[in-house]
């Protein structure tokens, strides 16, 4: 994609939606106005659009994709503040997830027990008991 493309070129080619792009041009990931005023979108655009997806994958929420492309902007692509700040969010995610995986698996450990007890329960209401 060496020429710039209208959105509708530039959706195809990254399998998003008009309104995915336009959403993340209103957070200001991507800035796609040319000296016409007219949206116009660069391969520099799609590497955006897919480290957008990317992180998006890790979970970061959009906020966190904002403050990392404002690192970018600010302190250049594969700036020390950048690869820092990238890092800084993905460790918060990293710890974020090692807690969701700690609060389900207290959940499963109490789900089974619940699950033993009502087993343990039905198997006593089957045996006969005092002529019943």
């Amino acid at each position: 994609m060496g020429d710039k493309v209208r959105i509708g070129e530039f959706v195809r080619r990254t399998r998003t939606t008009k309104d995915t792009v336009r959403h993340y041009e209103d957070l200001q990931l991507i800035r796609s106005l040319g000296p016409d005023g007219k949206r116009e979108y660069s391969e520099a655009h799609v590497e955006d659009i897919q480290v957008i997806q990317e992180l998006k994958s890790y979970g970061l929420p959009l906020k966190d994709i904002q403050a990392i492309f404002e690192w970018k902007r600010s302190s250049g692509c594969g700036s020390e503040a950048l690869l820092l700040g990238v890092e800084e969010a993905l460790e918060e995610r990293l710890a974020s997830i090692r807690e969701e995986e700690a609060s389900l698996r207290e959940r499963r450990l109490r789900l089974e027990e619940a699950s033993r007890e009502l087993k343990s329960l039905r198997m006593l209401r089957q045996s006969p008991i005092d002529g019943c």
